[in-house]
């Protein structure tokens, strides 16, 4: 990881960028969904209760997870590392690339705060739903915000994305 390709990204990650997209699309009609998270046992976790939870409804459902520390060598879903960031501030990864180009209909993002690499993915995905945690300075990331106490915990954040884009028609 290069310390000026991680300021370079910050100087990019401006959530103007990207439009909002108006027409919310419906639950019944979607057919890809996306799961992004940086990487923890609990949010790996929640992924998993996730695809449970949508896997009966013949939906294509891609995982992907941002690996941030040295220590982790692997996840059980597609990931990249913090080590793929290059002078530039560009993400050198096949997963990610594949991923951003992908026109989910909902793009789930797992995290309850916002990071460079994120912001940098959420504003370049090609996803026409964005759904994440509601928080005052994420608001230009995500299309569909969920409130709720962090307290609740990542699992409890899934069931609860889950029944709302369900609820949407």
């Amino acid at each position: 990881m290069s310390l000026i390709g991680k300021k370079l990204l910050s100087l990019t990650n401006k959530s103007g960028k990207r439009q909002k997209n108006l027409a919310m699309p419906s639950y019944e009609r979607s057919q890809n969904i996306g799961i992004l998270y940086t990487f923890d046992e609990k949010k790996q976790e929640s992924a998993d209760a996730i695809i449970k939870l949508i896997d009966d409804s013949n939906k294509k459902i891609d995982v992907l997870c941002f690996i941030d520390r040295k220590e982790v060598e692997s996840s059980k879903h597609p990931f990249f590392k913090i080590e793929q960031l290059n002078n530039w501030g560009k993400i050198k990864s096949e997963e990610v690339d594949q991923f951003i180009n992908t026109s989910f209909d909902f793009l789930i993002h797992l995290d309850f705060e916002m990071n460079e690499i994120m912001k940098n993915m959420l504003i370049h995905t090609k996803a026409k739903c964005r759904v994440g945690f509601h928080a005052e300075n994420s608001s230009d990331y995500y299309e569909l915000m969920i409130g709720m106490n962090k307290s609740a915990g990542s699992s409890n954040f899934a069931e609860q994305t889950i029944k709302y884009i369900k609820a949407i028609r």
